[in-house]
């Protein structure tokens, strides 16, 4: 499992990209300007199989238009694109693309399955997603009024990746670290928010969990000093486990 941090940062952040990770050929969120990052550090939308999608806030998924209209520029549409997130996500993707490229006419991307070879999978709290390669878990997560927003644990190759990102410190982020091996949680500031974990609450969650390798992003650009169980990933930073 290769897994490359193509932004570790928040809306706020000056010095950070957009949050999103690649884990081999699946990405999780495509926030804005993710598609460009992806191109600066050469992990191209053609390698990409499966994008996994939180939440419809822009940070998470206002690139999605880049995404599927470049993948198809490129001819990379031949290869299916299976798109995973939280019921009404297509619906969604359909009113983005209307917005950034309808041209005015209301329904031209109604069949937006054929128009971009394209699986859309809606989940729900506790559903899941399997193939012959992985299984991917959906938990709901807690993020102010916004809904659905989801965290997951893939399960791939043996090993266990949580992600469970903007969302302040719920039952369900104990959910993915107690099913994961690795979990990248949601270290927006040093303190929480009524939106969003901070540092300090990842560091009581690396202690409660030893056993787990955290990764704090969704970071904005404080600083911070060594901290036992915890890496600060940067942009652009590959990990093999």
């Amino acid at each position: 499992m290769k897994v490359g941090f193509i932004g570790t940062g928040t809306m706020g952040s000056i010095h950070r990209g957009s949050q999103s990770i690649v884990v081999d050929n699946i990405l999780f969120d495509a926030g804005s300007g993710v598609v460009k990052q992806m191109e600066r550090l050469k992990w191209y939308t053609k390698n990409i199989d499966y994008l996994v999608i939180t939440h419809c806030h822009a940070d998470h998924f206002f690139d999605i238009p880049n995404f599927l209209i470049g993948r198809s520029i490129r001819n990379e549409n031949i290869r299916k694109l299976t798109v995973i997130g939280g019921k009404g996500i297509r619906k969604k993707i359909i009113d983005i693309l209307e917005f950034a490229f309808g041209d005015a006419t209301g329904n031209k991307y109604k069949e937006i399955e054929k128009m971009f070879n394209l699986e859309i999978v809606e989940l729900k709290d506790g559903e899941y997603f399997e193939n012959n390669d992985f299984k991917i878990e959906a938990y709901d997560l807690e993020h102010g009024n916004c809904k659905p927003i989801l965290g997951y644990v893939l399960e791939k190759d043996g090993k266990h990746f949580g992600y469970a990102t903007d969302t302040t410190l719920c039952d369900n982020v104990d959910v993915i670290c107690t099913k994961s091996d690795y979990v990248c949680l949601d270290a927006t500031n040093t303190f929480p928010t009524r939106m969003h974990m901070g540092l300090d609450q990842v560091i009581e969650v690396s202690k409660k969990y030893p056993d787990k390798k955290i990764f704090a992003i969704h970071r904005s650009d404080y600083e911070h000093n060594d901290i036992d169980n915890v890496e600060f990933p940067e942009d652009g930073e590959i990990i093999e486990f």
